[in-house]
């Protein structure tokens, strides 16, 4: 046993040091510019943001209106049939339950596309705005020798849920987002 550790000590030695040699001339590889954007920030201050959220806030009021006015009509029929159903031959209390359940479908139906719309009119006001963003963070660096631009939004929405950023730190001297506002501004 003391034999194989003696080995064991000089194998973890080299391998030490290779990693560090390694990574000594990796770091000297990979300094670079970096930079980082506050997008949260670019996108509640940019009016093209701002503009595209209301239009899309009037256009989602009037698929709820739509989606309201289907689920009263529907609440009402089933209200009204609630209150009658014990006076109602079974004939008509059969005809009345598959006309609810024909609305009901209805309105999961309707739920399902009235989403899709929005999620498709939503990418078709934001999906533009947020290309120009890419643009313009691309422009910059290329144009002032950037290696690397990060995005800096403390919380973002994914598939799979709330994400945190992936900064936890940075110097502010690193923040480009008032350079993206100058080139944004300059599109006009």
């Amino acid at each position: 046993m003391k034999r194989t550790m003696p080995v064991l000590s000089v194998l973890i030695a080299i391998l030490a040091g290779t990693i560090v040699w390694l990574g000594g001339t990796g770091t000297a590889r990979a300094q670079g510019k970096i930079g980082w954007v506050d997008l949260d920030r670019v996108l509640s201050e940019f009016n093209e943001f701002k503009e595209a959220e209301e239009l899309f806030r009037k256009d989602a009021a009037s698929w709820e209106a739509e989606y309201d006015s289907m689920q009263g009509d529907y609440y009402n029929k089933l209200d009204d049939y609630q209150k009658k159903q014990l006076v109602l031959t079974e004939e008509r209390r059969k005809q009345i339950e598959d006309e609810l359940k024909t609305m009901q479908q209805s309105l999961t139906d309707a739920e399902g596309r009235l989403k899709d719309q929005a999620e498709k009119r939503r990418a078709e006001l934001v999906n533009p705005i947020l290309q120009k963003v890419h643009d313009v963070v691309n422009k910059i660096a290329t144009d002032e020798d950037y290696d690397y631009v990060l995005n800096a939004s403390q919380i973002y929405m994914t598939a799979n849920g709330l994400q945190f950023a992936p900064i936890m730190y940075a110097k502010k001297k690193l923040d480009i987002t008032d350079r993206v506002f100058e080139e944004l501004a300059k599109l006009k």
